[in-house]
């Protein structure tokens, strides 16, 4: 035989072995191989979610308050550059979305801010209004610069849930961009872990710093426009306020937390500020602890001063004095001055830490704090045990990264191992059936010729599932549709260069040249329509998700294997027919 077939031979074997090897951890188990092998061969055909159940899952990032936020933080270094270089401290307001207010007194520093100061913020603000007879500077965010923020905010959104999908330890996560959304596919979770699992996932921990505003008489004065019979109660208190004072200030207090927040959304709140809720005990009149809770109010400026993007770490810790967990937090450098000069300016004020848009507590800056070090207390009224698990997948969230924008869940879907255990035993089924009835037709029509074809088929199968393998890719029913297609278009291949084959030997040609020219005749149809479903194939891959993309990756794994196994393989097979037994007919 031809020294060039006995080459090809041995690099299809080759091939072989190799598709073998990597479907053997898939077939098996990893856990009954040795560890040398799995050292080496890192691969496993995983199953889908619709296989082997799991959770589907669709959030939309709130873009909005993440350019909201920019723009806190974006007033923030202006205040803390006007202090530093122009050594003045304006009034800076936040207003709206993305509008900054500057209150200059006296007025005259207003033209502090010139042109080579806010050179440096050129391309992030529009100066909208300068009047320097007031004293007030207005800028805008650009709308360039907005539309970074926006993109930033869904890019980070994705990474950060990617990087708490990975803490779960599920094989094979689906994380998605699709426009504002997000879609997230988790296969082989356990039932008793979707909720959880929701809620890590698509808990924002945004972590915020604001200021309470108790010097105000805002809400005194909207304590007068209470109806009566109300289910809200109003309320005083007071405090060392330091050099500011006793500060006595109005709140109000509801078990009705729906009824409080019409009340509220009923003010005509200033733009600097806003009103947020919290949680505290609910006491009788001594002072003795009752079970239920009282959802309370809190004025606060509008402007975020500090927000949890500069935590490094956060770690569970025990307050020594109540004995239940709370989360310490560690900030970086811009963090730790940012948070030492917003305590050392505010001694004697409240400072609210707020958590996912609810203030967790709010202390009395009693000192400067410095050391870039801040804590949260959790429980309070909960269960110890169900408080330290909040803790742990708090802490976990603020190690991960704060989402930088507010999650809403849109779709949700779960589906349960016992139907994807359905779905595997009948998509199996379909699939053996399916080929079974094909192999036999074959044989049936081609003879010998379709024994060689046959062979194909099955190498073309194996070399798909290899692939997979390989890349760790995901079978999902769509794939095994993809499959049943792929295994389709290679039969479709092979009945082209067969019917090409009959036809040369009608004209008399010997078996070997009838062979060549009908592999030679028939592949540029042949690559013709497979390259054009491959096009198809990688469209639906770029812009699919989950099952489209799963049955685009068997489908393009698919058709480069059938070009091989029916164009290479089963011609390797005829030239093995011809020169080993040089036939003077052949069984096609």
């Amino acid at each position: 035989m031809e020294r060039k077939w006995w080459w090809k031979a041995f690099g299809v074997l080759f091939l072989v072995m190799v598709s073998v090897a990597y479907l053997v951890p898939t077939i098996v188990g990893e856990e009954a191989l040795p560890s040398w092998y799995t050292k080496y061969v890192k691969a496993k055909l995983n199953l889908g979610l619709d296989l082997q159940g799991g959770i589907h899952l669709v959030f939309e990032v709130e873009v909005e308050k993440a350019i909201s936020d920019k723009a806190d933080r974006l007033a923030s270094d202006i205040e803390e550059r006007l202090i530093k270089d122009k050594k003045i401290k304006p009034q800076i307001d936040r207003e709206g979305r993305d509008d900054i207010v500057i209150h200059f007194s006296p007025k005259a520093d207003i033209k502090k801010t010139d042109k080579k100061f806010m050179a440096d913020f050129r391309s992030n603000l529009d100066e909208i209004e300068r009047d320097e007879a007031a004293g007030v500077l207005r800028l805008r965010m650009d709308k360039d610069y907005i539309s970074e923020v926006q993109e930033y905010a869904i890019r980070q959104a994705v990474e950060t849930i990617r990087g708490r999908v990975d803490g779960f330890g599920v094989a094979e996560p689906t994380v998605l961009r699709k426009g504002h959304d997000i879609v997230v596919e988790l296969p082989g979770l356990k039932k008793k872990e979707f909720d959880r699992v929701k809620r890590q996932i698509g808990r924002t921990a945004q972590l915020e710093f604001k200021m309470v505003d108790d010097e105000s008489k805002f809400m005194e004065e909207a304590a007068k426009t209470l109806p009566p019979k109300s289910p809200i109660q109003v309320r005083t208190d007071s405090y060392d306020g330091k050099k500011h004072g006793v500060m006595s200030y109005t709140y109000f207090q509801s078990k009705d937390k729906k009824a409080l927040k019409a009340f509220i959304a009923a003010l005509k709140l200033p733009k600097t500020h806003q009103v947020l809720f919290g949680e505290e005990l609910e006491k009788d009149k001594k002072g003795n602890q009752l079970p239920g809770k009282l959802w309370i109010t809190y004025f606060v400026k509008r402007r975020t001063e500090l927000t949890g993007e500069y935590i490094t770490d956060a770690e569970v810790n025990w307050d020594q004095q109540t004995g239940r967990p709370e989360v310490s937090l560690t900030f970086d450098r811009t963090g730790a001055d940012i948070f030492a000069r917003l305590s050392g300016d505010n001694i004697g004020r409240r400072m609210a830490i707020v958590l996912d848009n609810k203030i967790n507590s709010a202390p009395v800056l009693q000192d400067r704090i410095g050391g870039g070090r801040a804590r949260i207390t959790l429980g309070g009224f909960k269960d110890p045990f169900k408080v330290q698990e909040e803790a742990r997948d708090l802490a976990a969230v603020l190690r991960t990264g704060a989402l930088p924008a507010p999650l809403r869940k849109t779709f949700e879907r779960q589906v349960g191992p016992t139907l994807g255990a359905d779905a595997i035993e009948k998509g199996s089924l379909a699939f053996a059936i399916g080929l079974s009835l094909v192999v036999l037709f074959i044989l049936y029509y081609y003879r010998g010729a379709g024994l060689i074809c046959d062979i194909g088929l099955a190498l073309n199968f194996l070399f798909i599932a290899a692939i997979m393998a390989g890349f760790q890719a995901t079978l999902t029913l769509p794939g095994i549709a993809g499959l049943v297609l792929t295994i389709g278009m290679a039969v479709d291949a092979n009945v082209i260069i067969y019917e090409r084959i009959r036809e040369e030997l009608s004209l008399g040609k010997t078996p070997r040249a009838a062979v060549d020219a009908g592999y030679a005749r028939a592949f540029w149809t042949i690559f013709d329509a497979q390259i054009t479903t491959f096009g198809a194939a990688l469209v639906l891959y770029q812009y699919g998700s989950g099952p489209i993309r799963g049955f685009a990756v068997t489908l393009m794994a698919g058709i480069i294997t059938s070009m091989f196994t029916g164009i290479v393989v089963t011609r390797l097979l005829f030239d093995f027919v011809n020169n080993k037994f040089k036939p003077k007919k052949l069984s096609i």
